[in-house]
């Protein structure tokens, strides 16, 4: 499946993505209440258009109505988000098995106008043993009532995915409502990339897709490079794009913001296979100019100067990890993504020595590589 596109508050979602889908280095888009209007405003197309233009160039187009935002701190980017008409009252308002059915079936309603394959609303949850987390299950459970077919979404922050057995627990109740599948959301504090992941967050993640993905798809939404151990574990799909709030959920892209702040920005950091990360611009340049060759082994391929290059270069290397991890079953996954990251360590050391590069291993690879190697012990695989 390889990798698949978030919503972004730019007007190039509809452009970038059949672009993405005719050159096979994306399978689709999600649309998102909070980064799209429902009808055109001048600046973006209206859903309708977007979902039909994406589809008509063979993609796949989703709505997430992105329901977990509501409950991040300081949440308050609603300019789009109220033009859907998601709830009958109070916005976000959840405290009845009326009120949570109101919503879903609105959700329902406009993922079946906009031919979205139907997904359900969910809670962000912090501690899997907790009342939000008990409420997050009776959400599910009322949309698969009302929607067998539907997929669910499991959406938590570092605590959530790092609570061993808790998590466990709670994801075991999850399944038990047997969804058509699944889309896994990290929720994180601050928009560093790479992101500042931890071991066990990563062993988490790994262990759910694991659990999840026996008899149903599992894709991580907005994942990027930190969820290909997710990949490793069974996911069939990573999110990405070209603003760095398709590669990351992060708190603050949900906060108000002014009439002059789009939310966007484009990323266009080079991504270099061999290393499993990325550089500057600046450092990168570094690394072409005192070393060519090594530049040209770590990163195949024309990176190009504008934005869109950039991406179709960072999309296409990780389509290539995910299709290759796809390609393989079990303990072959787990130990083909832990060649990789070994074998990036020591080229860190040299890219780091030339362009003097603040972030290297300790933040591209160490963590994700410990979770592997806790997963895989957990799995008897080491």
């Amino acid at each position: 499946m390889g990798v698949f596109l978030g919503d972004t508050a730019r007007n190039t979602l509809i452009k970038w993505t059949t672009n993405a889908v005719k050159a096979r280095y994306a399978t689709g888009a999600y649309l998102s209440p909070f980064t799209s209007p429902r009808s055109a405003n001048g600046f973006k197309r209206s859903a309708l258009e977007t979902s039909e233009q994406i589809r008509a160039a063979g993609g796949e187009f989703w709505f997430d109505p992105m329901t977990y935002a509501l409950n991040m701190p300081r949440a308050g980017d609603f300019r789009y988000y109220d033009t859907w008409e998601l709830w009958d009252c109070t916005r976000g308002k959840l405290s009845s098995r009326q009120a949570k059915r109101d919503h879903i079936d609105r959700v329902y309603a406009i993922q079946s106008e906009l031919s979205s394959p139907l997904l359900a609303s969910s809670l962000l949850v912090s501690y899997p043993d907790s009342p939000m987390s008990q409420d997050a299950l009776e959400l599910s459970e009322e949309a698969v009532t009302a929607a067998p077919s539907a997929w669910l979404t499991v959406a938590g922050d570092l605590q959530f995915w790092g609570a061993g057995a808790e998590l466990d627990a709670h994801i075991g109740a999850l399944d038990q409502l047997e969804p058509a599948g699944w889309l896994l959301v990290v929720a994180r504090s601050d928009n560093s990339m790479p992101p500042r992941a931890s071991a066990e967050e990563v062993f988490g993640l790994m262990r759910t897709t694991f659990a999840l993905s026996q008899d149903k798809p599992v894709r991580v939404a907005f994942g990027d490079l930190a969820a290909l151990p997710a990949v490793a574990a069974g996911a069939e799909a990573i999110g990405t794009g070209w603003d760095l709030r398709q590669r990351i959920c992060v708190y603050q892209d949900f906060e108000e913001r002014g009439s002059d702040q789009d939310g966007g920005g484009w990323y266009q950091r080079p991504t270099l296979l061999g290393l499993m990360g990325g550089l500057t611009k600046g450092e990168y340049s570094t690394l072409a100019s005192e070393s060519p060759t090594l530049a040209t082994s770590l990163s195949p391929g024309d990176i190009g100067p504008k934005p869109e290059q950039a991406f179709h270069h960072h999309a296409m290397l990780l389509t290539k990890i995910v299709n290759e991890l796809n390609d393989l079953a079990g303990r072959d996954r787990v130990d083909a993504l832990r060649r990789r990251y070994t074998e990036a360590r020591p080229d860190w050391t040299e890219v780091r020595r030339i362009t003097g590069a603040k972030i290297g291993a300790d933040r591209w690879i160490k963590p994700f590589l410990d979770g592997l190697d806790l997963f895989a012990a957990s799995e008897g695989w080491v």
